[in-house]
């Protein structure tokens, strides 16, 4: 259960929340918390699990697997990063959410070395990457000037 918030899904949809919901600082974060574990995913997935082709734990070694075989490759832990990536985004804009925000990214990277599915050092790794990517995103948008609307923002020209 905790290892499926990792999947990312779950950090998109609280950042949705927080945009529909939080005003401009909860607009922010609440983007970064959506952006940032979708770009973790991605550049793990797409990038670094292809590169580096690590076997799982259980693929050469006698573990028990908890749930389904994953077939990709093992390093980094994709859940993982995608967790720290919105628990740093999240934390930047409620520094007093930190303590939950990263204990959830904790259990997601302890719980995919219990199920099997990764080796200590990939949700190292994972946990890592994702908290540089969260960072950046987070403070990016941070330091963005962004209205409070969601419409068209109209030019100078246009508000004469």
């Amino acid at each position: 259960m905790v290892s499926d918030v990792g999947e990312g899904l779950g950090w998109v949809v609280a950042g949705i929340g927080l945009v529909w919901l939080g005003g401009t600082k909860g607009r922010r974060a609440g983007i970064a918390a959506a952006l940032a574990p979708l770009t973790a995913t991605y550049l793990v997935q797409r990038l670094m699990k292809p590169v580096f082709r690590r076997r799982r734990p259980f693929v050469d070694r006698n573990v028990l697997v908890v749930g389904i075989k994953p077939a990709d490759a093992s390093f980094p832990s994709g859940h993982t990063a995608a967790s720290f990536a919105a628990a740093t985004a999240l934390s930047v804009f409620y520094p007093s959410a930190a303590p939950l925000t990263f204990t959830l990214a904790t259990g997601v990277g302890l719980s995919r070395v219990y199920l099997g599915h990764h080796f200590p050092s990939d949700v190292a790794v994972g946990a890592g990457i994702g908290a540089a990517i969260g960072g950046v995103i987070a403070w990016g948008l941070k330091s963005l000037r962004l209205e409070a609307g969601f419409g068209p923002i109209s030019s100078p020209r246009q508000a004469k």
